[in-house]
């Protein structure tokens, strides 16, 4: 008994296999969390890699490298995707443990293809309505991306792939 609040996160998953585990507030924090990582995403692709930000940015340091090898793909092409998040609407949070949840969200967003030096476009305004999941992660005391999916928002989810998010 004593192991249970001695090992990290023993009291955690005490309290969640009681009943007692503060269910509102972890999804309060899952949904600030994916808040924050939309919002910084934008804020990386608009600005053409600046990374001011990124420490505070919620994703796995994978995320991170894929989002700005992404970026620089597209500056060394010459052109910047300014991004803009129309609407979210978290449609589902399950937690699976306390320190592993997936988050199922419908997205809208606006997608631009700039000329890197002159900013003009070179695409028009593209609407981009997406579900995305989200599988996180509570590490150091906050939720984090650790993958997501992206699906067309007319096209039937899969289920969630349990191993995606458990092998973190």
């Amino acid at each position: 008994f004593l192991a249970l609040f001695t090992t990290p996160g023993g009291k955690d998953y005490f309290l969640f296999r009681t009943g007692k585990y503060d269910f509102e507030n972890e999804i309060n924090s899952i949904r600030r969390s994916i808040k924050l990582f939309s919002g910084t995403i934008a804020g990386f692709y608009d600005t053409g890699g600046d990374s001011e930000g990124l420490n505070m940015f919620p994703a796995e340091k994978l995320i991170k490298r894929r989002i700005f090898m992404d970026i620089d793909n597209n500056k060394n092409a010459g052109k910047i995707l300014a991004i803009d998040r129309d609407r979210s609407d978290v449609r589902e949070i399950r937690i699976i443990d306390p320190t592993h949840a997936i988050a199922v969200v419908d997205e809208s967003w606006f997608n631009q293809y700039q000329d890197y030096k002159t900013r003009k476009s070179l695409s028009g305004n593209i609407a981009n309505i997406i579900t995305v999941r989200y599988f996180m992660k509570k590490l150091w005391g906050r939720w984090i991306v650790i993958e997501y999916e992206v699906f067309d928002r007319k096209d039937k989810m899969p289920p969630a792939h349990m191993e995606m998010i458990i092998r973190w």
